[in-house]
């Protein structure tokens, strides 16, 4: 990912160049380089989480019953306030800077790709905002799962 974001990079500093804004226009050679960016940052991100250990919370929430949206949204709150703290040892702290980046990302005016860009400037935004509530609510549920008190012997749940 990482070689094909540069690529993309490339191509598009090499069309810059090379039409010189005659023909075509700035369009393409923008779409080229901000794709070849996001490419690169992905492909950065993946590689840096591959090098993590797979974390107990993935196993986790893949065994874990489904809790209701209400009981993830109360924990958040409690989930950040745990994490910020290092009480929460299924996620590490640069996941808390993850989502503030992304925050960060989706209020400020400077984006990757121009919002003034018609389908291509809102899809960054969208990614990222999908990233970041599905980030939050998958972890929220994983937190649930391992602070809700252990049922009696003897009871359903």
């Amino acid at each position: 990912m990482i070689v094909f974001g540069g690529l993309l990079v490339a191509a598009g500093i090499v069309v810059a160049v090379v039409l010189g804004g005659d023909a075509g226009g700035w369009l393409l050679p923008v779409g080229l380089i901000a794709a070849g960016i996001g490419m690169g940052i992905a492909g950065v991100v993946a590689r840096i989480r591959r090098r993590i250990p797979l974390l107990a919370a993935v196993r986790a929430h893949r065994a874990a019953p489904v809790r209701s949206p209400k009981a993830q949204l109360r924990a958040l709150p409690g989930m950040l306030r745990a994490t910020a703290r290092g009480q929460n040892p299924a996620l590490p702290r640069y996941q808390l800077a993850l989502w503030a980046l992304a925050l960060v990302y989706l209020v400020s005016p400077i984006d990757f790709i121009p919002d003034f860009l018609p389908l291509l400037g809102i899809g960054d935004d969208i990614g990222v905002g999908t990233w970041l509530l599905t980030s939050l609510y998958a972890e929220s549920g994983n937190y649930v799962a391992a602070n809700e008190p252990e049922p009696e012997p003897g009871s359903q749940r």
